[in-house]
């Protein structure tokens, strides 16, 4: 009876563990100029959800430009019949929340929300917000901090009114947001406010630790790895970050999301295929599987 017991506890837990994978998505960033083409290929290669880098329609583009280039972008999604899980607003050097010239700061807002409202004809799940651009002094870090906080108090409410959860990515360096502390300092005023996790950006100590200490304000991510130094974008395999305990912590975090790769290339600077972030995957199912075995021995 015990043995059976036993036996319909590990099969148990076995379909719970399954059941729980994750969805794979992959940035449109992957892609130079992406076609309709290839988030067809992307579809075929298991990939079911993209996040639309709007920067691809914005940085280098006549003002008068990006309009179209985003009804473009919709195009080819809808023609390739891909699910759409999150934009990354567009973010630059000068497009910045957090700036103190106060004229400047509601000028960058104002065209963010105009960006939030043109994003509804996506109906995204998850709208990602860079909390400032670098380099940050100490000296002007708190105020950075607040003027973020203002920014973000206005722009959580168009995410609102689009149907879309707000979330504020985790930077690296001098950004705002590089430690887990600051960011959730940054987004506590504001329940519905999430956090994007890049398992990239956090250069102050491990990832993992991070999750532990932030992950129940986890609303998206962004799956790449790197050298433990600076971001890097690699493939995961190919730096520091150990993926099955990345995985099992964010399951253990309650995040129910997409594994959304904000990768683009290899170690080598060799942009990569669908197809390997596809395998990816499936190579870090296979190291979580290993990693829960091991623990529960």
């Amino acid at each position: 009876m015990k043995k059976i017991l036993l036996l319909y506890i590990f099969l148990a837990f076995t379909f719970a563990v399954s059941a729980q994978d994750y969805k794979i998505g992959t940035t449109t960033a992957l892609w130079q100029n992406p076609l309709a083409g290839d988030f067809i290929d992307a579809k075929k290669n298991g990939i079911e959800y993209i996040e639309i880098a709007l920067n691809q329609c914005y940085r280098g583009v006549a003002m008068e430009e990006v309009v179209t280039r985003v009804f473009d972008m919709k195009a080819k999604v809808d023609s390739a019949e891909i699910k759409v899980w999150s934009i990354h607003l567009p973010f630059s050097k000068k497009l910045d929340i957090s700036v103190l010239d106060s004229v400047q700061r509601d000028k960058n807002v104002k065209f963010i929300a105009g960006m939030i409202e043109l994003s509804a004809m996506f109906q995204p799940h998850r709208l990602i917000l860079h909390p400032s651009s670098e380099p940050i002094s100490d000296s002007t870090r708190t105020a950075r901090i607040k003027n973020a906080q203002v920014s973000i108090d206005i722009l959580r409410k168009y995410a609102r009114k689009i149907g879309a959860e707000l979330c504020v990515e985790n930077l690296p360096r001098t950004c705002l947001g590089n430690t887990p502390d600051e960011l959730f300092e940054i987004v506590e005023p504001f329940p519905d406010v999430k956090i994007c996790f890049d398992t990239n950006h956090f250069l102050n100590g491990d990832p993992l630790k991070y999750i532990q200490k932030l992950g129940h304000k986890i609303g998206t991510i962004h799956v790449s790895d790197y050298d433990g130094i600076n971001e890097c974008h690699w493939i995961p395999g190919d730096g520091t970050i150990e993926w099955g305990k990345l995985v099992y912590n964010l399951k253990e975090a309650g995040y129910n999301g997409v594994f959304m790769y904000e990768t683009t290339k290899n170690k080598e600077k060799r942009r990569i295929s669908p197809q390997e972030l596809a395998n990816s995957y499936k190579t870090i199912q296979n190291q979580y599987d290993k990693y829960v075995n091991q623990i529960q021995k």
